[in-house]
């Protein structure tokens, strides 16, 4: 397996212009990127959905992680705070990313009910756009009320029949991503991986390779590794 170094630059790749990405591809590849990027291995099952909600809604979150990855990762773990004074409910996103400030503001708009709500301090503030676009999942309505500003309200959850989840365009016909970002990306979460080695092979299957990928051994419980230059007759 091939990676390339880290990089804030789109690499040129040969093929098509774009390709068409399942939600699934874009799920892994978002947590490997996340996990890369070092961002805590609880809060990026959230965020992952966060991007992805971003991109289904054509707020091209595919292509935010890749240029924000490393801040989305450096503040996934920060925490928020906030006021209530009334109906209006005060987030302090205290510098967070947006998109990983999602999940906290969600909870918290679902935990304090039918409210005016203001988050402020939010790095990349204009993808809290996705909010309304996140909330059905989570039985509210955000809907926009000026820069930062949603209303609040309980509404039935998406999955309970009062719309499309947030992701399900992408669910059922995948999404069209230029590919040489998909490339980036994708390169990017490879990082995450464990490097190719004999013990790391012990851990995908019972079959050991060479360099050229011709098996070259088969592993028992208490095997010893195979001599790699020597194929293993079957």
């Amino acid at each position: 397996m091939t990676t390339m170094p880290e990089t804030t630059a789109l690499p040129e790749e040969t093929g098509p212009d774009v390709i068409n990405v399942s939600l699934r591809e874009c799920r892994l590849v978002g947590y490997r990127v996340l996990w890369h990027h070092g961002a805590p291995a609880g809060a990026i099952p959230a965020i992952v959905d966060a991007i992805v909600a971003a991109e289904a809604a054509g707020l091209e979150g595919l292509r935010a992680l890749h240029a924000d990855g490393a801040a989305i990762g450096a503040t996934a773990a920060r925490p928020v705070t906030y006021t209530r004074a009334g109906d209006e409910l005060v987030i302090d996103a205290a510098g967070k990313h947006a998109l990983a400030a999602v999940p906290d503001i969600v909870d918290l708009a679902a935990a304090l009910g039918d409210a005016a709500v203001l988050v402020t301090g939010a790095e990349r503030d204009e993808l809290l756009a996705v909010l309304p676009h996140v909330a059905p999942d989570h039985g509210l309505t955000l809907a926009p009320d000026g820069p930062g500003r949603f209303r609040c309200r309980p509404a039935t959850p998406s999955y309970e029949g009062s719309g499309p989840p947030s992701a399900a365009g992408i669910l059922h016909d995948g999404t069209d991503v230029p590919a040489h970002l998909w490339w980036a990306l994708f390169h990017l979460g490879n990082l995450a991986l464990t490097p190719d080695s004999v013990v790391s092979r012990r851990h995908t299957g019972r079959s050991v390779f060479d360099a050229q990928g011709r098996i070259v051994g088969e592993l028992g419980e208490d095997a010893q590794e195979p001599d790699a230059a020597t194929p293993a007759t079957r």
